[in-house]
């Protein structure tokens, strides 16, 4: 009989049975079969949303003892994920700004407790482990997540005014001149062993230090990574090393890192090159985009792609990047771009559940089975929606 079932119905629904059966948990058909018949939830204000995507990232950092914040939710085993130090780097700056919004100094305290837990962290040479921080990972130095790291230090540096908040950013900041490439590139200690133009967030990082630590080789290797990276790319806007694995078309994930790392670095360093840049690829981003919000989770040479599902983080990104280039540009275009993606959004994510992983939760998939961290809510998904819905309800005022 068992071999019948399986036969006769489909893995996506035997996941969500099973969750059924084994613990009670609804979540997974639930969500299942919402995505399979393209159902989609009805939207709310963006204040609505916003404050169940808080709700959802102070669960994930309730998960755990150590004051990170958990990786994602997993839906088919019910569990939490590990601590992330990358990801709860650059969720920090997010707290700070919706104390502001909410005049709650709880979250405050949290983006605090978070960037202690992040001191505990930082490895011998100034740089910080990959991660998530699964107990039979070695904790390895890498670029990217150490960049990521910066952007939260330097900002509770500016919150507290704390001296280990900004020597911690200091020693990881050096650590990255250290091993960069002549040519700006950073080839040594990333992912796969392979040069991402997504690093550019990472020299984003680095002229982020420099404002509030002035060194001339901090803010050189920003522009030598900076000016690496427009040489990667196409002219029809498209980066050639925006994926995380050789000879994948790049998710909108990556590519929107590489759009922000550029778009404010050039506004930083009021280039109008590294700006443009950064608008050739949003600009034919903005061209994919469906009349719904749907953009198409990977991008080959061309623009090309032949994926039919969508990565909810980096149509959250995108929203984010089309919402400051319309405060550069008052280019209404951008501003609609961006408010369809946000519903876009807002109609995959649930806000009635009682699983509190799922509840304010994103998933990194739409459908949520589909390729890129299928079955799991992630907290980057839900950090960068936040985001784009404060910048979304601060440009309504």
């Amino acid at each position: 009989m068992k071999e019948l079932f399986r036969s006769l119905v489909d893995q996506r629904i035997r996941d969500g049975i099973w969750a059924w059966r084994s613990r009670g948990d609804t979540s997974v058909i639930s969500a299942v079969t919402h995505d399979w018949l393209k159902r989609r939830y009805d939207p709310g204000s963006d204040a609505d949303h916003l404050q169940a995507t808080m709700t959802w990232l102070c669960a994930a950092q309730d998960a755990l003892a150590e004051g990170g914040v958990s990786a994602f939710y997993d839906l088919r085993a019910g569990t939490w994920g590990s601590p992330y130090p990358e990801t709860t780097g650059y969720i920090l700056p997010t707290f700070f700004d919706y104390a502001v919004f909410s005049g709650d100094d709880a979250y405050r305290t949290r983006a605090v407790r978070m960037a202690n837990w992040l001191l505990t962290l930082q490895l011998p040479g100034g740089a910080f482990p990959i991660g998530p921080l699964w107990p039979d990972w070695e904790r390895a130095p890498l670029v990217f997540d150490t960049g990521q790291i910066i952007h939260g230090l330097v900002r509770v540096y500016e919150e507290t005014q704390r001296d280990d908040f900004l020597a911690s950013a200091r020693r990881a900041g050096k650590w990255l001149v250290e091993i960069q490439d002549v040519d700006g590139a950073w080839r040594k200690f990333t992912s796969l062993g392979i040069v991402h133009t997504y690093n550019v967030r990472t020299a984003w990082g680095l002229l982020r230090l420099h404002q509030v630590d002035p060194d001339p080789q901090i803010r050189d290797a920003a522009i030598k990574n900076l000016a690496w990276a427009i040489q990667d790319q196409d002219l029809d806007g498209w980066f050639r090393n925006a994926h995380f694995s050789p000879g994948e078309p790049p998710l909108t994930h990556t590519i929107a890192y590489t759009i922000e790392g550029l778009l404010e670095s050039g506004v930083m360093l009021q280039d109008q090159q590294i700006i443009g840049a950064a608008r050739r690829a949003a600009d034919a981003l903005c061209q994919r985009q469906n009349q719904d919000g749907f953009l198409r989770a990977r991008y080959g040479p061309g623009w090309s792609s032949n994926v039919d599902w969508s990565c909810l983080t980096g149509d959250a990104q995108m929203a984010i990047l089309w919402q400051r280039l319309f405060q550069l540009s008052s280019d209404q275009g951008y501003l609609h771009a961006a408010k369809t993606a946000n519903t876009y959004i807002k109609q995959a994510q649930s806000r009635a559940s009682r699983q509190p992983g799922v509840v304010g939760g994103l998933a990194g998939s739409r459908p949520i089975y589909a390729e890129y961290e299928p079955y799991r809510n992630l907290n980057w998904a839900a950090k960068f929606f936040a985001d784009s819905l404060l910048l979304s309800i601060n440009l309504e005022q």
